[in-house]
């Protein structure tokens, strides 16, 4: 005998759609958040454009005379570029004729113009330095009397004056101020540093930072704590106290200043807590980091992978990422790209100097290609980044 069937309870109704009801509702939080998902990689490929092929690195044909203190190449905006070096085949016919005199001769300071991709003679000088648009360039030395003749203005408007290197006692009381161009009186700045400190004077030559006691300080003093960097602001402004410390071995002409972010830069050579005096490798299990500094006191920190460049040397950030030299000098030592997600090799050579245009686009580059080589140059190179982000 068959059963008639019985019409459904009002409770069997009311389960039924609830569970019908939060069917729905799951359904649409699951599509909801594979929306939100897709929206937030399309802004992170917005805020982060990635390289959509390798850039092509263009050879000028021109060598760097590469400073120890000072760059030789300078942007003077994003379209044309100051550099101090020599024509590569002016050097190798000298080099075949024997000629260290022409050598010299034919080191000059070149002007590089992107709109038409060429180099023209700019100056008949040495000791090229440019800071806050004002070209500076030694014309003449007087080996008797120590007394130089300099060309400093805006490019194409220099006028030339007389200087003469402070001597004896003098010099130990002046800082050498790579960022600006000049030598500044450690009394003239506010707070007076004291001799055993190794200081960096911002652009305003007003503000400085203290990056602790210097390498010929007494030990017990470069171990005291707190070792926190100090930002000074002149007498207007109270001084700021900065995270980074330095135990972390700053050196005063690694700190360097980018157009493109409108922040200093500075890139510690030991990790934090390293003891000071003794030569400490960076962990392989950290990232390298650069610090970001700008004049007000804000900071922030990029994080580098350790691998597989295991250094970094003159860090610069660009639109495209952070573009840096790295690598074991005897092995993989090269021209190298952070692209945000990974680390592309773009040149191999040991990278003597990096200088980016202020929209973050174009690098030029000084590298040996054949560093083990004795004798081998420092070409200058061209690389168009933002042609290659997708």
């Amino acid at each position: 005998m068959r059963l008639a069937p019985t019409a459904p309870s009002r409770q069997f109704i009311e389960r039924s759609i609830t569970i019908r009801a939060a069917l729905r509702i799951k359904q649409w939080g699951r599509r909801r958040i594979r929306r939100r998902a897709l929206l937030s990689l399309i802004a992170c490929a917005a805020a982060h454009p990635a390289i959509a092929t390798k850039p092509v690195i263009y050879d000028t044909g021109y060598e760097i005379f590469h400073k120890i203190v000072l760059p030789s190449i300078y942007w003077i905006d994003n379209e044309r570029l100051l550099f101090e070096g020599i024509k590569t085949s002016d050097r190798i016919a000298a080099v075949a004729s024997r000629d260290r005199e022409r050598i010299r001769r034919l080191t000059k300071i070149y002007l590089w113009e992107k709109k038409t991709a060429s180099i023209r003679t700019y100056a008949e000088g040495s000791s090229l330095c440019v800071a806050k648009g004002v070209v500076h360039y030694t014309v003449g030395v007087n080996k008797a009397t120590g007394q130089r003749t300099e060309r400093v203005g805006p490019m194409g408007r220099e006028t030339e004056r007389d200087s003469r290197e402070p001597a004896g006692k003098y010099a130990g009381e002046m800082v050498h101020g790579h960022l600006i161009c000049k030598l500044i009186r450690r009394n003239a700045l506010v707070p007076s540093p004291q001799h055993d400190r190794d200081v960096v004077i911002l652009k305003d030559e007003i503000r400085y930072v203290d990056l602790g006691p210097n390498i010929g300080a007494d030990l017990a003093l470069r171990r005291s704590s707190p070792k926190n960097l100090i930002l000074y602001q002149g007498s207007t402004q109270e001084p700021v106290r900065l995270s980074f410390t330095w135990d972390e071995s700053f050196s005063p002409f690694d700190v360097a200043y980018s157009d493109y972010l409108g922040a200093y830069l500075l890139r510690p050579r030991a990790p934090r807590g390293s003891p000071i005096g003794s030569r400490q490798l960076w962990p392989k299990n950290e990232p390298l980091i650069v610090y970001m500094l700008w004049p007000d006191g804000r900071w922030d920190t990029a994080h580098i992978p350790y691998s597989p460049t295991e250094y970094l040397t003159n860090p610069r950030p660009v639109r495209a990422g952070w573009i840096f030299g790295g690598g074991n000098f005897y092995k993989a030592a090269g021209l190298y790209l952070f692209d945000r997600t990974s680390v592309i090799k773009l040149d191999a050579g040991l990278v003597k100097e990096i200088a980016v245009s202020p929209d973050g686009c174009t690098v030029a580059v000084a590298i040996q290609n054949i560093h083990l080589r004795m004798g081998t140059p420092t070409l200058l190179r061209i690389i168009e980044l933002c042609g290659g982000i997708q």
